[in-house]
């Protein structure tokens, strides 16, 4: 991997699988930034979010003395967690991207409801309540570093009205379907996010 200026922690969704994240980012590195991952531990024995959201923030707290800046990307169930650990560490963490990741409850019933999408995993239920809140407490500067990611043409698991963040930089990419939305976001159609990783404050 080649030693760049910024890097960019990549938080994968409710599997922890971060082969496919790996090889949808293996440009990364030669276009200016490295990626690292962190699986979360979604399924483990550990049900409650806070710890998860800890080792995140103490990894993160081990990067300024290699990277000029540090951005975080969840994608899927990660998304909540990439803007949780961003509202912790506003002064460290350079920008926030969400791609296809649930950041609030939102009302609907059914197959894409809060309650269904969360009942593998009660700390992902805990991620997202937390993300809701922390949303609410941002400032108009902090806003500005968060992009969110999601299908013009629909996500059979994740909501668009639940993905995104007023006042931030939300966009669409003209993609559908969950996993292969995500695979695309991160690799062929990752100009957008890679340009907003690189952009200057």
């Amino acid at each position: 991997m080649t030693q760049n200026h910024y890097c960019a922690i990549i938080i994968p969704g409710l599997g922890d699988n971060d082969s496919r994240l790996r090889w949808a980012t293996t440009s990364w590195a030669s276009r200016g930034i490295d990626p690292l991952f962190f699986p979360v531990g979604w399924r483990d024995n550990e049900i409650h979010f806070q710890p998860k959201l800890e080792r995140l923030l103490a990894y993160i707290d081990t990067q300024p003395k290699n990277y000029t800046t540090i951005s975080l990307i969840g994608t899927s169930a990660g998304g909540s967690v990439a803007i949780n650990a961003f509202c912790e560490r506003k002064n460290t963490i350079h920008r926030a991207v969400n791609v296809y990741g649930r950041l609030r409850m939102w009302a609907q019933k059914g197959f894409r409801s809060y309650a269904a999408r969360t009942a593998s995993s009660p700390s992902f239920a805990e991620a997202v309540t937390q993300c809701e809140l922390n949303v609410k407490k941002l400032r108009a500067r902090d806003l500005k570093k968060i992009m969110t990611v999601r299908a013009q043409f629909g996500d059979e698991l994740v909501p668009a009205d639940t993905t995104t963040i007023p006042g931030c930089r939300n966009i669409t990419l003209p993609t559908f379907e969950h996993v292969f939305s995500i695979a695309l976001a991160m690799s062929i159609l990752s100009r957008p996010i890679i340009q907003f990783l690189l952009e200057e404050d």
